[in-house]
């Protein structure tokens, strides 16, 4: 009897087990099918986003290409204006040093004028001493008086020819040393004497 009742009480747990199962597996079906059906209708509304945004999505990927394009196109630019920039600075540099060679020459050549107009001074003096004395001049003493004519010629070509020469780059260099006015003053000052 008891061997009966145990068997009868496996059954019956066996029958419950069985329905709690068919219960789970109904609810799980159900839930399959819903879960299923909201994966459908989140695919028909992923196709129907992504078939919405195709011509925003085609119109940014133009945007793009274009704006890439010119970002290249800009550094080109970017690197040919630097390139630009850097030979202006070389070029300043030597401009610069130009300047200063000129301001040098300049100096040199108002020292030169110097020299230029003592001399002629000095034989204007000579020339003036030899022409004042009323008495035969020797041959020897009247050549020494051609030559000084001849040098005092020369002398005079010769500046001329440096005043000609440093007018030309005066005129194209836009530098002017200090100083060059009072230099310049100076030479006008012997001229006129």
């Amino acid at each position: 009897m008891r061997a009966s009742l145990s068997a009868l009480q496996q059954y019956v747990d066996q029958v419950e087990t069985l329905h709690e199962l068919c219960s789970d597996h109904e609810n799980l079906r159900r839930n399959f099918l819903t879960t299923r059906l909201c994966a459908k209708d989140l695919d028909r509304q992923l196709a129907d986003a992504a078939n919405a945004a195709s011509p925003y999505v085609l119109f940014c990927q133009r945007k793009y290409d274009l704006v890439r394009h010119q970002l290249e196109s800009t550094r080109t630019k970017l690197a040919e204006c630097l390139d630009a920039l850097q030979e202006r600075f070389d070029n300043s540099h030597e401009l610069e040093a130009c300047r200063l060679r000129y301001r040098d020459l300049e100096i040199r050549y108002n020292e030169v004028v110097s020299e230029f107009l003592d001399r002629i001074c000095t034989l204007e003096a000579q020339l003036a001493a030899a022409s004042s004395f009323d008495v035969i001049v020797p041959p020897d003493t009247g050549r020494r008086i051609a030559d000084l004519e001849s040098q005092l010629a020369r002398s005079q070509s010769d500046l001329q020819v440096a005043r000609d020469r440093q007018s030309a780059p005066a005129s194209r260099i836009s530098y002017v040393p200090q100083g060059r006015s009072s230099r310049g003053n100076s030479s006008r000052g012997r001229d006129r004497a």
